[in-house]
């Protein structure tokens, strides 16, 4: 799948979840609206029957049939109160009668409570009201049946949408960690296959130069020693075998970096291999702090102590004083090489371990190279910061096999 394709995959289902999601709060809104149209023409419908079916003056068993005729549409409770203030009433009352209510839909003196809406209108007769004052009032409490229906069903169905749009949304948050992670896995097989194409043609290259290259060392040597210290002939012959073993060097380290094959692992003393390192190396400009190393770990000596070795080298080429560390930490072994040199600038902190990436105008670019492959064969990592009193500071972490 191409790219492209895949992103507008993701695309196409998120645009689909923000249409559902839309279209079922626009219905819910639009039901919510119809619903207080449908709550006004409830409550117009029953003002209407009250006005045509009581009489003035409605008795107690008025208002009880009244009340049971209009029990299927919502009405709850009916009262009439005269203009002396005589009440008659049927059914129940879960908000009272009061002797005002400020209007809120409509104009209407109308008032909703504990999902029970309220209405006073005037009472009038069938042939009109003329008596003096002003007429009888009637109060009707209703709970909105069919409103509440309606709102509930909008609510279950934008619940659906709601969540519909959800799973939706997971779908493309999945499809996007899929894509990414896709993309890494595609990169990581790309720089693979550069990394064994390059490694072919190195094996290939050092093999055909290293025959060649000892036998001009081993000559070069020879006829060093055959002439007189100081001269100048002596001292072409002697950068002749020095060119000659950096070159072996650099043979050495295109072998070691098309190496590859499981490593061997065993239970070795990691401080005692930090200490072989320093050996090799310097151990007069490296000072070492193995106070919190385990007594043993699983690595491959061989090829771990390579790692180290690179490591402090170019550590006291960069500058000494340095620093060697190993402690075990959260079950991971951690060694950390830190020097006084320069450091490594940030923009260059994950380039450096590319091969034949190097700052130096003699290297080679294949030593930190061979120890990333190493320690990522060994499943641990290997980062480059700033040491805290300058320099750069190598910090590798091995978990146990």
């Amino acid at each position: 799948m191409r790219p492209l394709t895949r992103w507008s995959v993701i695309v196409a289902v998120v645009l689909m979840g923000a249409a559902l999601l839309t279209t079922a709060w626009s219905t819910y809104s639009g039901i919510r609206d119809a619903s207080d149209t449908l709550l006004r023409g409830q409550a117009d419908v029953l003002e209407h029957a009250a006005r045509t079916e009581l009489g003035s003056t409605p008795t107690s068993e008025d208002l009880a049939g009244f009340l049971d005729d209009h029990a299927a549409a919502g009405l709850r409770y009916v009262a009439v109160i005269d203009r002396d203030g005589q009440e008659v009433s049927a059914g129940e009352s879960k908000i009272g009668v009061l002797e005002r209510v400020n209007p809120v839909l409509l104009g209407r003196d109308m008032v909703v409570v504990d999902g029970r809406v309220r209405l006073q209108t005037p009472l009038l007769a069938r042939r009109g009201w003329r008596g003096p004052g002003r007429p009888a009032r009637v109060v009707l409490e209703l709970e909105p049946v069919q409103v509440t229906q309606l709102q509930n069903g909008a609510a279950r169905t934008f619940g659906i949408g709601a969540l519909a749009a959800s799973m939706l949304l997971g779908v493309a948050i999945v499809l996007f960690r899929w894509i990414l992670r896709r993309e890494a896995i595609e990169r990581e097989r790309a720089h693979e296959r550069r990394l064994a194409s390059l490694g072919e043609m190195s094996a290939v290259l050092a093999h055909e130069i290293k025959n060649p290259l000892a036998s001009l060392k081993g000559n070069a040597q020879l006829l060093a020693e055959q002439l007189a210290p100081g001269e100048k002939p002596r001292q072409k012959a002697d950068r002749v075998v020095a060119e000659a073993v950096r070159l072996e060097a650099l043979t050495n380290n295109l072998l070691a970096f098309v190496r590859t094959g499981a490593i061997q692992r065993e239970r070795i003393d990691p401080a005692v291999l930090l200490r072989e390192a320093v050996q090799t190396v310097d151990p007069e400009a490296i000072e070492i702090d193995d106070a919190g190393a385990p007594p043993a770990w699983s690595l491959d000596a061989e090829r771990m102590r390579q790692v180290l070795t690179n490591l402090l080298d170019n550590a006291v080429q960069a500058g000494a004083p340095v620093r060697a560390q190993v402690t075990q930490e959260n079950g991971r072994l951690h060694f950390v090489v830190e020097d006084h040199g320069a450091g490594v600038a940030p923009e260059d902190r994950e380039r450096i371990f590319e091969p034949f990436f190097t700052q130096r105008a003699r290297g080679t670019g294949l030593g930190l190279a061979v120890a990333k492959r190493v320690v990522e064969l060994h499943e641990g990592t290997i980062v480059v910061d700033a040491a805290a009193g300058g320099g750069a500071r190598f910090r590798v972490a091995i978990p146990e096999a």
